[in-house]
């Protein structure tokens, strides 16, 4: 009987911790009715739950960070787009995608588009491009460079001074706040980073142990997401990445909720 009493206690404190980091995603979730822990599947959707600054005016060499967050089912995937062109890391912004996998469940996503020095070139509109299997959601920021008076130096002057090169702390730019699937489910949860000299990155479990790289059921992959397979009860909690650098350290967390599928 003290042992139900325990369990009963915990999953309580559980379900608490969940409600307060899914937030606005409660209304969004297709629960069985008389069985509020199972998922009952459901249309693909997407939304924009946090758009990014419609406009941004920065001086010339300032730091830019611009979020975005999306939701949907499937869990969501999130990119930035400079017109018709996709960012990479090898351009002068950086930002990252993840590659959709398949799921019943849905999710929350948030991507930063990182300047770490605005020049001319960044004066554009950036488009926030968020997709749920065949369903798309957009959200644009327009920046708006304004010029410092005596700054008249070239792109080379620029790369002669270290102003674009130097030391960056690291930023994590894409995670999943909150992840919920069917148990049963493989799952992977991204974390992006940024950052130079190149960060390194760790998963901490919901019992602050480091998820150690391999082929273990829980395990860190080499592009810094994190794969659980066959996701069980036991596996819902709190995920945190961390990434790390000479210069600094940045951190995020992910609440996975493990949910059983209706019959």
């Amino acid at each position: 009987m003290e042992l139900l009493s325990v369990l009963l206690v915990l999953a309580a404190l559980q379900l608490c911790h969940s409600t307060r980091l899914t937030g606005d995603m409660d209304n969004e979730i297709p629960v069985v009715s008389g069985n509020p822990g199972a998922f009952r599947e459901q249309d693909e959707w997407i939304k924009i739950s946090a758009a990014p600054k419609a406009v941004i005016r920065k001086m010339t060499g300032s730091y830019v960070e611009v979020e975005c967050e999306a939701m949907g089912s499937p869990p969501p995937t999130l990119q930035w787009f400079r017109g018709n062109q996709a960012l990479t890391e090898h351009q002068s912004y950086d930002t990252n995608t993840i590659s959709e996998v398949p799921s019943q469940g849905l999710g929350k996503i948030r991507g930063r588009l990182v300047i770490n020095y605005l020049l001319p070139v960044h004066a554009v509109t950036f488009t926030c491009v968020a997709q749920s299997g065949s369903k798309v959601a957009t959200a644009d920021t327009t920046i708006y460079v304004i010029k410092n008076e005596g700054f008249d130096r070239n792109f080379t002057q620029l790369l002669t001074t270290k102003v674009i090169g130097v030391h960056h702390v690291p930023r994590i730019s894409l995670w999943a706040p909150t992840y919920m699937d069917v148990i049963g489910t493989n799952v992977v949860l991204p974390c992006r980073t940024l950052g130079n000299p190149k960060p390194s990155q760790m998963w901490i479990d919901p019992q602050d142990q480091i998820v150690s790289e391999g082929d273990g059921r829980v395990s860190a992959l080499p592009d810094g997401s994190l794969s659980i397979r066959s996701i069980i009860w036991a596996d819902m909690g709190v995920y945190t990445c961390m990434a790390r650098n000479m210069v600094g350290q940045d951190s995020v967390e992910t609440f996975l909720y493990p949910m059983k599928e209706s019959k």
